[in-house]
């Protein structure tokens, strides 16, 4: 900033008022309704870029006891505001203000820059410097807003901003983005495509209520690899109700893709009552401490979830899209529905998610998850359904194999339907053979004849009651004993296996 206190010989009548409360650090208040002696007098509110820019760079410092700043209001600024690579000591802050031109920030530093209620045909900041805020609150942006590897020193503020894109599509191209401490972009309206690849927020990131669409290319917002040391919020925001008296809710509404792969959640990631619209909610190889998934309306849309890690999630049976989820790898430690979400639902969705291709993965991790929370019963239902699922996949004859081992013990999983098929034959069996009894081997010899223990010798290959080689069958009789022979192995050793597997798996 220049020392020197002569002020320019050029400008007008309302540029000599600004001059002057800069220097007191006043706000110039150029509103039609606006109180106080700082109103320009001849001019009205129209004030040259240039004029600004000496100011910021150039200005006369502050006179004695005041610090100088750039307070204005109620303004028209004509002419490109460009300090790209210039170094601003001033506070600064607009409120109500019209640019004509795009305002240009490439590479510039200064402590605190606050545009509030104002209308920019664009925002070029790439490499922006800040020690403190950005603050660009209801601001309206035309041909998108560039944050391309800026550095806010605190809080980076766009909240109910209004984003339109520029000719490449996009609203808002923050890649590289380092922010301190929070990111705020509440109830902000974007009608293109936001980009924050690689951007890092030192504490939360918070989309409440806001409306992300792009009509007009695939994405709504590309977020690859962000980093959020606490928070990232899609959840509803409480609003003022048009035309009512109270507070209403805004959900969060996506239309088009939204893309967060690899991206890194220190502690949330809620998506409570999102909105999802002919979208795709990518969240490959996310990692998150909890994971909010409880969307209030699914259209036409799905989620990926593959390869993603988080700590617990908590969902509700109406949030998975019946288009389809990819959960392949998705990994979490503890699950915690909203509501009830019966165990028919869950294998519900988990058919969902593997329809196009079948994957054990995620029956295998929910299974997991239930049998360390206590449930081996469900654990076991989660199981069976995927050996149900794998049969789908299978040639018709195995698939016939298939659904006999299935009928009758469950693949292992309900051993005691062996043991009830066992009791049925032994029935069945018992009955055939007090009808039609064998001949004995030889006349007047072995133990005294009994239908049920004949039919349980067959059944029992381990045991021998002595029943068996002293009757001699044929004809049908002999095939039917055959049949309760190969049976009994069969299921005597189902019922084995699945007892072995049931205390395998409890302990």
């Amino acid at each position: 900033m220049s020392d020197s206190t002569e002020e320019p010989t050029d400008l007008s009548s309302t540029e000599r008022a600004i001059w002057a409360s800069f220097r007191h650090g006043q706000v110039f208040d150029a509103r039609p309704d606006a109180q106080g002696a700082n109103r320009p007098p001849l001019t009205g509110g129209r004030v040259r870029a240039d004029v600004l820019t000496r100011l910021l760079v150039d200005g006369p410092p502050a006179l004695p006891g005041r610090v100088a700043s750039l307070r204005l209001r109620g303004l028209q600024i004509t002419g490109s505001l460009d300090l790209s690579e210039r170094e601003v000591t001033a506070y600064v802050e607009l409120t109500e203000c019209t640019f004509e031109r795009p305002v240009i920030l490439a590479g510039t530093r200064m402590p605190t820059l606050r545009l509030v209620d104002c209308v920019l045909p664009g925002l070029r900041a790439e490499g922006l410097r800040t020690e403190g805020d950005l603050h660009l609150p209801r601001c309206e942006i035309s041909n998108g807003l560039v944050l391309k590897n800026a550095h806010i020193g605190t809080d980076l503020l766009l909240n109910q901003a209004k984003l339109f894109r520029d000719r490449r599509g996009f609203t808002l191209i923050a890649d590289g983005l380092v922010v301190e401490r929070d990111l705020q972009a509440e109830c902000v309206q974007s009608a293109g495509q936001i980009s924050l690849a690689d951007a890092r927020i030192g504490l939360s990131c918070s989309f409440r209520g806001s409306q992300l669409r792009n009509a007009y290319s695939r994405f709504a917002l590309t977020a690859p690899r962000l980093l959020v040391d606490r928070s990232l919020y899609f959840s509803p925001a409480a609003v003022h109700r048009e035309n009512m008296v109270g507070l209403g809710v805004r959900p969060v509404i996506f239309q088009g893709e939204v893309q967060l792969d690899d991206a890194r959640i220190g502690d949330l990631l809620d998506l409570d009552k999102a909105r999802l619209r002919d979208s795709v909610l990518s969240m490959r190889r996310m990692q998150a401490a909890e994971l909010h998934f409880s969307p209030g309306k699914v259209s036409n849309s799905r989620v990926v979830l593959a390869e993603a890690t988080v700590g617990t999630l908590i969902d509700s049976v109406s949030a998975w899209p019946m288009s389809g989820s990819d959960l392949s790898g998705f990994v979490y430690k503890r699950i915690a529905p909203r509501g009830r979400f019966p165990l028919a639902e869950r294998i519900a969705w988990l058919e969902t998610a593997t329809r196009e291709e079948y994957d054990p993965q995620p029956y295998e991790q929910l299974a997991r998850v239930l049998r360390a929370e206590g449930d081996p019963q469900g654990a076991d239902t989660i199981l069976l359904a995927r050996m149900r699922r794998r049969r789908q996949t299978l040639g018709r004859a195995a698939k016939i194999w298939d659904a006999v081992q299935d009928i009758t013990f469950g693949y292992g999983y309900r051993p005691g339907r062996a043991a009830v098929w066992l009791a049925v034959i032994w029935g069945l069996g018992s009955l055939w053979f007090t009808l039609w009894p064998p001949d004995p081997m030889k006349a007047g010899e072995g133990p005294a004849w009994s239908a049920p223990i004949f039919t349980l010798d067959l059944l029992l290959p381990i045991l021998d009651l002595g029943q068996e080689t002293q009757w001699h069958t044929e004809g049908i009789s002999m095939w039917i004993a055959v049949v309760l022979a190969f049976a009994g192995w069969i299921l005597a050793t189902s019922v084995a296996v699945g007892a072995a597997a049931v205390l395998l798996r409890r302990n």
